[in-house]
């Protein structure tokens, strides 16, 4: 009956140093929350995003071009519109030329850009040697 008393503890310190590593790691697997939805109406950012030259540096669906690829770019709205108004690098500014509503909808527009695919997904990609 002591012996039972002696390796309880000892049985149990275990699983605890075991359990604590699982609860851990289901802890960070769980999802993260979903970021809102944009502000902003998507089919009018993409006419704006058209009409103030945007897509002439940064293709016609903000995958990048001669300026920076701007969909799934994770800045914020606010930071959107900070840099648009005071760029650095050789984007040229554009000041007051384009509304807070502009803004909100071109950023909306270029949330809504689905992903690239994977080039591994593309078949004739995959014959190119």
């Amino acid at each position: 009956m002591n012996r039972i008393f002696v390796f309880v503890p000892g049985i149990l310190a275990t699983l605890l140093g075991l359990a604590v590593p699982v609860l851990k790691g289901q802890a960070q697997q769980q999802p993260r929350r979903a970021e809102a939805s944009p502000a902003g109406n998507i089919e009018n950012g993409k006419k704006q995003f058209k009409t103030h030259g945007c897509a002439s540096c940064h293709s016609y669906s903000g995958q990048g071009g001669a300026g920076a690829r701007l969909a799934q770019n994770p800045i914020t709205l606010q930071a959107f519109v900070n840099y648009v108004r005071k760029p650095k690098g050789s984007m040229p500014p554009f000041g007051n030329q384009v509304t807070e509503t502009e803004l909100a909808d071109i950023y909306a527009f270029l949330k809504s850009v689905p992903p690239s695919p994977d080039p591994k997904s593309i078949p004739l990609l995959n014959q190119i040697d």
